[in-house]
């Protein structure tokens, strides 16, 4: 069972740092619109290329690592990295929520608004990356094909794509012309009105 989890977690991180590379690499310049909207860094652009560094640089990394066994020092090396930026994600996005700046998230191509959703799936994220870390001497490697390994990539990658969604799915962008500030309405637990 730990081999399953720790499978799941690890390869949701790589496939998560792999969407967001690729989205980053098609519109560069949106991730430093949304840190200039931001208000926070004095400078965004640098800020934008070390995001897109550091993200392709992990995705690299948990690929490589995850190629045989032999790769364990490196997948703890890009398990602990991914948890330190997903959780640096996540302080980031709850500061800019909680001093009222708002702006997009910049977190893909999509003009979504920074919304508790997207601390939520930073902050899941940057949680799956320490499971896969303290379970790391479980995870199967991609170049050991099984049975196993086909759950793991499957699971892994319907959590991928479900987490990577998460935000878009919880805006509703229609609305958002007719709100005050043009702020779209988010999607709670209780509300599942369209």
């Amino acid at each position: 069972m730990s081999a399953l989890l720790a499978g799941v977690a690890a390869y949701t991180v790589v496939f998560t740092m792999l969407a967001a590379t690729a989205e980053h690499l098609s519109r560069p310049a949106a991730l430093g619109r949304a840190l200039a909207a931001h208000r926070v860094f004095p400078t965004p652009a640098p800020v934008a290329v070390l995001v897109i560094v550091s993200e392709g640089l992990l995705a690299g990394t948990g690929i490589v690592a995850l190629r045989d066994d032999s790769g364990r020092g490196l997948l703890v090396a890009f398990l602990l990295g991914s948890a330190t930026l997903l959780g640096l994600y996540a302080g980031y996005g709850r500061h800019v929520m909680a001093t009222g700046r708002g702006g997009p998230c910049g977190c893909s191509r999509l003009e979504l608004p920074m919304t508790g959703w997207v601390v939520a799936r930073a902050a899941i994220l940057a949680g799956l990356a320490l499971v896969g870390l303290a379970l790391s001497g479980s995870v199967t490697p991609w170049g050991r094909a099984d049975a196993t390994l086909a759950v793991v990539l499957l699971a892994a990658a319907t959590f991928a794509a479900l987490l990577w969604h998460l935000p878009a799915a919880m805006t509703h962008p229609a609305e958002a012309a007719a709100r005050p500030g043009g702020r779209p309405r988010v999607t709670t637990e209780g509300d599942l009105t369209a």
